[in-house]
């Protein structure tokens, strides 16, 4: 890919959205995510010249924001929220996702008996699959994304997911309703 330096703060434009969505799953401060977001874009602009070897941007972002933020965590461990969940030796943040439950998108009746079914789905699901379930139907990354962000492999990126279909498949609930409520 190949990314003139004044592209790079309408990347940032076109990414913080996602990059800020995704970061605030994982329990973090929104002044640590833009902290962490900024430090990202900083090193872009710095190592400019790499840029003509990063051959897919949005998992480049997602990679370094992710890596910044367990920087950031190892740095700090007395961060709230975080000192239970984190797994030190396969680097998993806890990751957040409930259900919005939005009225809209389901009956006024049903909503507190979906939502709760959403949230009990969820609460299931252990944090690295919360975090590929994100990734995959929220922010829509390919297997290979995922794998290349979360450092694992692609077989497992796609285990994870299918364990996680397994667990909706349980509830009864449908994917396009979990997802609708989730997003």
């Amino acid at each position: 890919m190949n990314i003139e330096f004044k592209d790079i703060a309408s990347k940032y434009s076109e990414h913080l959205d996602s990059l800020f969505s995704y970061a605030l799953n994982m329990g973090f401060k929104e002044q640590e995510i833009m902290d962490a977001i900024h430090d990202v874009f900083y090193k872009l602009c710095i190592q400019h010249s790499s840029l003509n070897e990063i051959s897919n941007l949005k998992t480049y972002l997602f990679k370094s924001l992710r890596n910044r933020l367990i920087d950031l965590y190892r740095s700090n461990k007395e961060f709230i929220g975080l000192n239970n969940d984190y797994d030190e030796n396969h680097n998993i943040l806890p990751f957040q996702l409930t259900a919005s439950g939005e009225d809209e998108l389901i009956e006024k009746e049903d909503s507190e008996e979906i939502k709760s079914k959403v949230e009990h789905v969820l609460n299931q699901l252990t944090n690295r699959q919360r975090e590929i379930v994100y990734l995959r139907y929220i922010r829509e990354c390919r297997y290979e994304e995922i794998a290349e962000i979360t450092n694992i492999s692609v077989e497992t990126s796609r285990n994870l997911v299918s364990k996680s279909l397994a667990k909706l498949k349980k509830s009864s609930l449908s994917l396009s309703l979990f997802l609708s409520i989730i997003s």
